[in-house]
């Protein structure tokens, strides 16, 4: 059996690769036969006519509601299946004689400019997720998969889109002008709220779930887990920070940093309650930040700074909005270590006292503040990169699990031999190389310890440079809770979530919860409500200011 073990593995990874993005695109019950489009189309525009007038009971129009969106999904599966399956590649709506319109960034795209697909939420099966949230009112809900590729250029800063792609949440309302042909309008949902039909306005349908469910489906981020540790250069093209949604400059920037071992799927269930409540959707913008997680994380909090710097620098190229400076970060286990780091100040503290440093030559260095030029001595370069840095600004920071000083775990034997299998991206194991000739004879004498220095779990001990360095710096100021696992024994602070304990975890600033959790604190239910007390509040307090939007798709 123990030699079948690995092709049973190969053959399980194949099934699951194999297993379909989408879900297939297919015809409605309903035939063509029983009902034609040319039928659905008058029932449709019958039901919208009721819908637009003020003398019709709140019954009446709670059925013509009920028949125009089944009537209007049943139009949309036959689209969808006639795009894909007709011989002569018509595009969406032209067998039934209907105009689509996306209404994006003031401007009119046609469908196929944008998106590969577009699928009926309704079709979509909840995996990943454990709750599925709607939004009852008028339309369809749908979901588009925006592909990169398809983007025009100068979409691109509008799509913070990963290498794989994004989807986009959009409900779809078909419309009847009083001249011309019937228009379907795919509204964005993160966008709009409601609808004016005639003289009545109305809520829009949603599905929070299905865009979510089919983005992690897309991008494959959750199978990347353990790849992301144990040989962090074949992630290279699925780091850095990304968005489901098109960038809405009136939202506060939500940043999302996943741990060790981890992606940033591990946060699919949080965002997806936080997004069913509308306050929330309205005011705040959930970004991801996905990285190796086999690589030291004083190191990744550069490339977690670096990526802030750029996505701004595309989308808020003069700085201009301050819901940029609202911004709220939250860190998961070593995601905390990653944030609480890029909040303080004279951060290239930490190296005081680091093992093997000739601290000698590095005295003269650590006087010299904040330094934006480069140092004279070429090899202090990649210490100044990563150590002389300003503060990333926030205006509310949550630390889930973090391991603030060290998890014991991270000297236990099995996790040193683990430890072992971590293949370097090339560029860290030159910058080792770089680092260790400020370092007295480790090169020579051992330099397993150069490398170690560039590996997560050796900078999560308790004893470690880094660890320790963490406890003598100060952190700006700002807003900060701390939600910790007890794993439901009510034993704090004597608790522990089994991987971190409370003593850890605790910090001596801002507020703290307990939650009945292991580690994975991200993914039970009174974490998020945790979190919609915290971001209601932080809202109502600092609203997000709304930007005037310029032409094209920068503000």
């Amino acid at each position: 059996m123990s030699k079948l073990l690995p092709y049973l593995c190969l053959v399980l990874l194949m099934v699951g690769c194999s297993t379909p993005l989408v879900p297939e695109a297919r015809l409605p019950e309903l035939p063509r036969a029983e009902m034609p489009d040319r039928l659905l189309l008058e029932c449709l525009r019958a039901d919208w006519q009721i819908l637009g007038r003020r003398d019709v009971s709140d019954k009446a129009r709670a059925r013509a509601q009920h028949r125009y969106n089944d009537n209007l999904l049943v139009l949309l599966r036959r689209m969808r299946y006639d795009a894909t399956h007709d011989a002569d590649g018509q595009v969406a709506g032209e067998k039934q004689g209907v105009q689509v319109h996306h209404q994006f960034m003031r401007k009119e795209l046609p469908l196929h400019v944008v998106y590969d697909d577009m699928i009926p939420a309704a079709d979509v099966e909840l995996d990943a997720l454990k709750e599925r949230y709607t939004i009852s009112g008028l339309g369809v809900p749908m979901v588009g998969i925006v592909p990169s590729r398809k983007l025009p250029r100068n979409l691109k800063d509008a799509f913070p889109v990963a290498t794989r792609g994004t989807v986009s949440s959009v409900t779809a309302v078909l419309q009847f002008p009083k001249a011309g042909p019937p228009e379907l309008l795919l509204n964005l949902r993160h966008r709009t709220e409601n609808i004016r039909v005639g003289a009545m306005q109305y809520r829009l349908a949603g599905d929070v779930s299905a865009a979510l469910e089919v983005y992690w489906d897309l991008t494959r981020l959750k199978d990347d887990r353990m790849l992301g540790l144990l040989n962090p250069q074949e992630l290279r093209d699925t780091t850095g920070l990304s968005c489901i949604e098109t960038y809405d400059p009136n939202k506060i920037p939500v940043i999302l940093t996943h741990g060790l071992m981890s992606s940033a799927g591990t946060f699919d269930n949080l965002v997806n309650r936080l997004l069913s409540h509308e306050e929330i959707r309205r005011n705040y913008q959930f970004w991801y930040f996905n990285y190796s997680s086999g690589v030291a994380w004083t190191q990744i909090a550069r490339r977690y700074r670096d990526a802030l710097a750029q996505v701004r620098e595309r989308v808020d190229p003069e700085h201009r909005n301050p819901n940029w400076e609202r911004m709220v970060v939250v860190g998961h286990s070593m995601g905390g270590l990653i944030t609480h780091y890029s909040q303080c100040e004279e951060p290239w503290n930490i190296l005081k006292g680091a093992t093997g440093l000739n601290q000698r030559r590095l005295a003269a260095y650590l006087d010299a503040k904040y330094v934006d030029t480069p140092f004279a001595d070429v090899r202090m370069e990649t210490l100044r990169r990563d150590y002389f840095f300003r503060p990333v600004q926030a205006g509310l920071v949550v630390y889930m699990a973090t391991p603030h000083r060290g998890a014991p775990m991270a000297r236990y034997r099995i996790v040193e031999l683990f430890t072992r299998m971590v293949k370097l991206p090339q560029t860290l194991v030159q910058e080792a190389i770089n680092i260790t000739t400020l370092q007295q004879d480790m090169l020579l004498l051992n330099p397993g310890n150069a490398l170690a220095w560039f590996t997560s779990v050796n900078q999560l001990a308790p004893d470690s440079y880094s660890i320790s360095g963490l406890q003598r710096l100060k952190v700006r100021s700002a807003r900060t809770h701390s939600i910790i696992g007890d794993r439901g024994e009510g034993n704090s602070p004597q608790s522990s979530d089994g991987v971190v304990p409370y003593w850890s975890s605790h910090i001596a600033w801002g507020t703290e919860s307990i939650v009945p959790a292991d580690h994975s604190v991200q993914d039970v239910p009174e974490t998020a409500e945790d979190m919609r007390v915290l971001l209601l509040d932080y809202s109502r307090r600092n609203p997000a200011v709304h930007i005037r939007r310029r032409d094209g798709v920068r503000w």
